[in-house]
């Protein structure tokens, strides 16, 4: 048996729900309709009680039945008042006026009051109220009227309205049926052709694309899909780039077992070179003032310091975690550079609470790191201007901002102050700030570099504040 298809489905989906629709709305409209109608209907019969009570008060005083029978005739002129009674003081029946009226009745009842005001009605002031509930002050019950009525003639006009009311939904489902199905009919065929190129693309034709239909929707499906495709090719590229940099990260271990390799090897040579100068300089009683003494050491301790930073990079980051005052820590970094930045123009601006902020870290890696960003904000400024340091908690993590009113970093290079051996200065070696992204990383923090508004570059540091080293 041949499945139904999609757009008969549809169609009969959406046949059916329109149909409920207005068969709930028909419910709805002839309640709240009926409601409405009776609620109408019993104030005015309401009113015409009221009415009648207001304009016996005199005939039921003094006894005018003929006046009392002439109110109630006139009440009777109204189509669904059925019947109406007067009642006198003492209860008696003063007037029972009534005709035949289709249909169940329903009764209303009014008192007939006495208003009395001051010097008015003082003959009346001991009648014997016909009623033993007291009215308001200075009002006395002295009659009632009986109103029965009929509501017949509304419940025939709410039959009318309730036929109307099926006769429109009827009528209405149709139209509604008949428009879905020809709003209905092409955007389903554009759909076919979109899962026709669905089936293509997934055997594997990805250069196929889906021309855009007639309908807003279908065009805008059109697009989607296509700009999925775009996706799925841009995501193969990106694949091919992770797996480049999968490669890259290889050739970078690599280069680190060799830099460490390098690094033992030259070490311990210097190490007898600078001993060497050392017995040298004593011998021949030279100093550091001699030029070519201080050329050599400067050589020396330049090659001790890319030696210590390659050892730094290549050996694995594996934090010695303790409990750490990191507020405290970023000040004793900070003293230390103020000592090595005495005798330059640079200031450095701290910003740091003195509260302590107890971690779960190694504070001389994280020192290390942040003596790094220091170093390059002093760099940067070439040994005149301000560095600011700003720490603060945000969301459980432990903030630091280190910025500087250098020049900044050039857009297009932002991107890889990270990577391992890029550097922009001809002394340096690329790896202090790759060595720093390693320490942020190993205690599940992030570090980022921009430029700031006013000017320079601002490096941001979070670290997650734990206590235990399993969380």
């Amino acid at each position: 048996m041949k499945a139904i298809g999609f757009h008969p489905r549809l169609f009969f989906a959406a046949f059916l729900l329109i149909c409920t629709t207005t068969l709930i709305l028909d419910v709805v409209g002839v309640h709240i309709t009926r409601k409405f109608m009776y609620k109408r209907f019993n104030d005015r019969i309401e009113f015409l009680a009221k009415y009648l009570a207001l304009n016996s008060e005199v005939s039921v005083l003094i006894g005018d039945r003929e006046r009392l029978a002439s109110l109630a005739s006139n009440l009777l002129g109204e189509e669904d008042v059925a019947q109406v009674v007067i009642l006198g003081i003492q209860g008696e029946t003063l007037v029972d006026e009534g005709r035949e009226v289709a249909g169940p009745l329903s009764t209303v009842t009014k008192p007939v009051l006495l208003k009395m005001e001051q010097g008015e009605n003082l003959v009346f002031q001991d009648l014997k109220p016909f009623s033993r509930q007291p009215g308001p002050p200075a009002e006395k019950t002295i009659g009632q009227v009986e109103i029965a009525y009929s509501t017949y003639g509304i419940e025939l006009l709410i039959k009318e309205i309730t036929i109307k009311y099926i006769w429109f939904s009827i009528g209405l489902s149709i139209v509604s049926g008949l428009v879905f199905y020809v709003i209905s009919h092409p955007m389903v065929k554009e759909v076919k052709q979109l899962a026709y190129a669905a089936r293509q693309v997934g055997r594997g034709d990805m250069e196929l694309r889906v021309r855009p239909g007639k309908l807003p929707e279908t065009r805008s499906l059109a697009m989607d899909f296509n700009a999925m495709l775009d996706s799925l090719n841009k995501s193969q590229e990106a694949l091919a780039r992770v797996n480049r940099e999968m490669i890259k990260q290889k050739s970078l271990a690599e280069v680190g077992k060799f830099s460490m390799m390098i690094a033992h090897e030259v070490k311990n040579p210097l190490s007898i070179i600078k001993s060497s100068l050392d017995i040298l300089k004593r011998d021949l009683g030279l100093t550091s003032r001699n030029t070519m003494v201080d050329y050599i050491e400067d050589e020396i301790r330049r090659l001790n310091r890319l030696i210590e930073d390659f050892l730094s990079f290549a050996r694995p980051v594996k934090p010695a975690f303790s409990v750490v005052d990191l507020n405290e820590m970023a000040r004793s970094v900070i003293e230390r550079f103020e000592m090595l930045m005495n005798e330059t123009e640079v200031r450095i601006h701290t910003e740091i609470p003195a509260d302590p902020v107890m971690a779960f870290a190694d504070g001389d890696l994280i020192g290390r790191g942040l003596g790094n960003i220091l170093k390059n904000a002093c760099e940067a400024i070439a040994g005149k201007g301000v560095v600011s340091v700003l720490s603060r908690i945000t969301d459980g993590r432990w903030m630091i901002e280190i910025s500087d009113n250098g020049e900044g970093i050039a857009p297009d290079i932002i991107h890889k102050v990270f990577e391992p051996f890029y550097t922009n200065r001809a002394t340096g070696t690329g790896l202090g700030l790759a060595f720093t992204r390693q320490v942020v990383k190993a205690h599940g923090g992030s570090i980022v570099a921009r430029n700031a508004e006013t000017g320079g570059a601002v490096f941001r540091v979070e670290i997650p504040i734990t206590k235990d080293p399993s969380t």
